[in-house]
């Protein structure tokens, strides 16, 4: 990869859905190695860690959603995040490690993420914007 590029080699140049296949593969394999890295740098915002610890990690293209979080505590990332900046990938880490403690969007979920990422907005928006 160059910055900002992905060079792409085929033996069949001619034939975009080979092409097409080889970045999707390449986008998650890199979604496999980037999500676990950002996981464990944004459980370092939280004041008990362990205490919002996924129990596993399912990367899926999504078509409506960025994360889950499911009741059983699995993390579910659109394999789509990983082409986001990183620190909206990480927006959308930490507010999804803040359902562990508060399932809904009540007060006490928004309480939550203004206290371990207090400009969550920012990185919102840029997110938004990068991956529209």
């Amino acid at each position: 990869m160059i910055r900002g590029f992905i060079v792409v080699q085929t033996h069949r140049p001619t034939r975009p859905e080979v092409t097409r296949e080889l970045v999707e593969a390449w986008y998650r394999d890199r979604a496999h190695i980037k999500f676990p890295e950002r996981i464990e740098l944004c459980l370092g915002h939280f004041p008990d860690p362990e205490a919002f610890r996924p129990k596993g990690l399912i990367v899926r293209q999504t078509r409506q959603r960025w994360g889950s979080m499911s009741p059983a505590g699995r993390l579910l990332l659109n394999r789509r995040l990983v082409q986001a900046p990183v620190d909206a990938i990480d927006y959308v880490i930490t507010h999804e490690l803040c359902h562990v403690a508060e399932p809904h969007h009540g007060a006490k979920f928004f309480e939550l993420l203004d206290k371990v990422m207090p400009d969550w907005e920012r990185r919102k928006q840029r997110l938004e914007r990068a991956m529209a």
